[in-house]
């Protein structure tokens, strides 16, 4: 009897256990795909009305609503907002659309959009023309499939050592440093120069000095499209000659985030 009652301890505390392991492994999966999910958070809202054309002649004379927020996705290398993204409604808390539907260039998430630097993040908008929120709104609802373009397969290129002098060409791979000036100004003490890529999948781009350490370094901007990019950095400090460090992805994909946000105006009737 001993025997019998020690075994069957023994399983139900086994068993016990068991339970415990297997709730334990399905909260941590729980907690990884919370973690690795995307979130929505809203910004800002603007509304601006339409004034009398008599008082206010040189105005910007239009009803109009942009709403803005901030979409993180950890673990995901965000490059931009995709043209494939598409804005399902824009409504306030009456019912009322704000989107007109007679008007030729409908509205979307903004391609033109501001990605964090470490690129898990970037601040969304979108905004129509020619409608605002009804009397006694106080809420507005944006719905749709905002897509991002991500950045996979990593992968980093280095130049030869070259002199940073006015005019002094270097390669990277395929990137293409030229500089402009021996001075980029605005705080900067160090040389202006610009990095020619065909791709805008740039992650990080650092400069090292003949010792091997990298340099301050402040990013002056970016534009471009298609294969033909451009990207504009000043050292903070004049550089005799260095060498230079791009690290980028060679690959792109897309991801889709539903998006149903919903913003208080905060404004009065």
């Amino acid at each position: 009897m001993r025997q019998w009652l020690l075994l069957s301890a023994c399983l139900f505390l086994g068993a016990a256990l068991a339970v415990a392991d297997d709730k334990d492994k399905k909260d941590d999966k729980k907690d990884d795909k919370t973690k690795s999910e995307p979130t929505v958070v809203p910004t800002e809202i603007a509304v601006n009305r339409k004034l009398d054309n008599k008082q206010f002649p040189y105005s910007f004379n239009a009803d109009n609503t942009r709403v803005s927020f901030l979409v993180k996705y950890p673990g995901k290398q965000i490059l931009g907002v995709d043209s494939t993204s598409k804005l399902a409604s824009m409504k306030d808390d009456k019912g009322n659309s704000l989107i007109d539907e007679k008007s030729s260039f409908q509205p979307n998430f903004s391609p033109y959009s501001q990605v964090a630097q470490d690129r898990t993040a970037v601040l969304v908008s979108v905004g129509t023309y020619g409608k605002a929120p009804g009397k006694g709104a106080t809420k507005v609802t944006v719905k749709g499939d905002l897509v991002l373009s991500c950045g996979t397969d990593e992968k980093s290129e280095k130049s030869e050592k070259f002199k940073f002098e006015a005019k002094a060409k270097a390669k990277a791979g395929n990137f293409e440093v030229t500089v402009v000036q021996e001075k980029g100004g605005f705080g900067s003490e160090g040389p202006l120069f610009s990095m020619s890529s065909k791709t805008r999948a740039v992650k990080s781009f650092v400069v090292k000095d003949g010792d091997g350490k990298a340099v301050e370094l402040f990013a002056r901007g970016w534009f471009g499209n298609n294969d033909n990019w451009t990207f504009n950095y000043a050292l903070a400090k004049p550089l005799e000659e260095g060498t230079i460090h791009v690290t980028y992805f060679s690959k792109e994909e897309k991801v889709k985030v539903p998006i149903d946000v919903t913003v208080g105006l905060g404004l009065g009737e």
